[in-house]
């Protein structure tokens, strides 16, 4: 599916912009991962530039996670899916409480006389942005990533005071955390202190501050690569994405 038909499925529909869009679809097609994971779907707009690229491959699957009530959302990412015919690349999972399960189950079904199989080659963590969270989330994505996979963390920058109108976000309740933990951006830590630390990954890159990647293989780039994002075609007006539950 063409990166323009997918802009007009989704249109005004949140919570990615169209560059973060532009810079999704055109790395799968680039990489070509055959089996995708995203930790967090919202709406499903990013599902669906991965979905679309992987429909331009003629191949692949994605696996997406988010929580039951994610079914509620309108559009939701069946509704999506639906409107666009790529439903066929997609196998949507929703969980009470966290992503964190479904990786538990997954690693079981992996797991082959003790030790557990990888079966990704690439996943996208954009979900509840919280350290404890997102930081058993990492460790545990590790075992089901294949050689040479990526990982993408989105909300790099994101902080709870910055967004003191949420009370709430994906599970986790904010008057539980304290000061320390409202002030400080968690994905970055996560990553710096996780990521950037974990013998087997490197390549790291950090586009605009809000997008983190890293490769599973120990023989790569050490530093941390400080860059933007791919420019966005002329014809393609960018608008901010917008705020809520998931912002």
């Amino acid at each position: 599916m063409k990166f323009d038909a997918v802009r007009t499925v989704l249109q005004d529909t949140p919570y990615m912009g169209v560059d973060e869009g532009w810079e999704l679809y055109n790395f799968v097609l680039r990489e070509r991962p055959a089996r995708c994971l995203e930790l967090g779907h919202a709406h499903g707009a990013s599902s669906l530039y991965i979905a679309a690229a992987l429909d331009e491959l003629g191949q692949g699957h994605l696996d997406s996670v988010d929580l039951q009530t994610s079914a509620d959302r309108v559009p939701n990412i069946e509704s999506l899916f639906a409107l666009a015919g790529l439903a066929h690349y997609l196998s949507i999972h929703r969980e009470k409480n966290s992503y964190t399960w479904f990786l538990k189950n997954r690693i079981e079904q992996q797991t082959v006389a003790g030790v557990c199989q990888p079966c990704y080659d690439f996943c996208f963590i954009d979900g509840c942005k919280n350290w404890t969270i997102d930081g058993l989330a990492f460790f545990l994505v590790e075992k089901l990533l294949e050689q040479g996979a990526w990982i993408l963390f989105d909300d790099y920058s994101w902080t709870h005071a910055r967004h003191k109108h949420k009370t709430q976000n994906d599970g986790i309740t904010v008057r539980s955390l304290g000061a320390e933990e409202i002030a400080q951006p968690h994905v970055e830590k996560i990553f710096q202190l996780l990521v950037m630390q974990h013998e087997r990954f490197s390549n790291f890159v950090l586009q605009d501050r809000a997008w983190a990647w890293a490769q599973k293989t120990p023989d790569g780039r050490k530093a941390l690569e400080v860059t933007t994002k791919t420019p966005l075609p002329a014809r393609y007006s960018v608008r901010p994405r917008k705020q809520g539950i998931s912002d």
